[in-house]
């Protein structure tokens, strides 16, 4: 998804907070509405239905790029010993094939 943003170059509107440009200058307040539509767009079309609610009510593509690395690293210690441990317990029983075990893993 970062690649389609730099390409069509709205990588910066998640990377940091762009400020909304005063009322004054209409034609900036034009190209930074347009940019933001088009920069969440990139973002709602590269995402799975079932992620897109946990985008809903953010108001910036820095915000819901914000909630999509939330939700999506994995940086936690805690789940990464869990997930160990769980792959550890796995084990094949007397009467399971291959693929039933195998499975598992997933």
């Amino acid at each position: 998804m970062e690649a389609m943003l730099d390409e069509n170059g709205m990588l910066e509107y998640v990377k940091t907070e762009i400020a909304k440009p005063s009322q004054s200058d209409a034609q900036q307040l034009a190209q930074w509405k347009k940019d933001v539509a088009k920069t969440r767009r990139i973002i709602l079309k590269g995402v799975r239905d079932h992620v897109v609610s946990n985008l809903h009510g953010k108001e910036t593509p820095f915000a819901m790029w914000k909630a999509l690395t939330e939700l999506f690293e994995n940086n936690i210690d805690h789940r990464k010993l869990a997930l160990k441990d769980k792959l550890r317990n796995i084990k094949m029983q007397k009467n399971d094939i291959i693929l039933q075990y195998l499975t598992r893993f997933t």
